[in-house]
């Protein structure tokens, strides 16, 4: 298993910015359901001024609601036959004020536990709910083959998870905007 991660180089200023105010509620994301199309749209943009065929080069992008990957990516999925574990939200992304239709929000669809607790330094994100939500300052990942190709981590919903198979896929495909870490030290 792998953890996906964005890339070392990968530009602070492509952070793109979520629109919470008419968007769907950025934590849907996290549920691992569906989300139904006649829900509200997604809308992100940047807050600066980029280039434009630089910033495209990108396949996966991160915000501070959910990834956002392009068309060509969803189509690496759908050829990895993860249509099961993945769905495709079709997003609006704003660069340099025009609308971009051709980006989606990655809704994953499985979420399972994927962290050695024993190996993993924590603690509790509300101290009054010890068994709550956990801030990790180090990560490391189960050594086992896991039941889905694409998932959350149970231990941390933010968190993506992939089985090696998928992150050797993507790297061959060459796919731009992610890296593949086996665990997080110093977070």
């Amino acid at each position: 298993m792998k953890l996906i991660e964005p890339v070392d180089n990968y530009p602070e200023k492509y952070w793109l910015s979520y629109d919470h105010v008419f968007s769907i509620d950025h934590l849907s994301f996290q549920e691992c359901k569906l989300i139904s199309g006649s829900d509200l749209p997604v809308q992100l943009s940047l807050k600066k001024k980029v280039s434009l065929s630089a910033f495209r080069k990108y396949d996966y992008l991160f915000s501070d609601g959910p990834d956002i990957i392009t068309s060509d990516l969803v189509n690496i999925f759908l050829g990895m036959g993860l249509e099961d574990e993945i769905q495709f939200v079709p997003a609006r992304v704003v660069i340099n004020g025009d609308v971009h239709n051709d980006y989606y929000a990655v809704n994953y669809l499985a979420s399972e536990s994927a962290f050695d607790m024993e190996e993993c330094i924590y603690k509790p994100l509300i101290k009054s709910l010890p068994g709550g939500p956990k801030k990790f300052s180090r990560i490391v990942l189960q050594d086992i083959e896991p039941t889905h190709s694409i998932f959350r981590a149970l231990e941390s919903m933010s968190r993506i998870v992939v089985s090696n198979r998928v992150a050797e896929s993507l790297q061959g495909k060459s796919v731009i905007g992610i890296c593949f870490v086996e665990g997080r030290d110093d977070m």
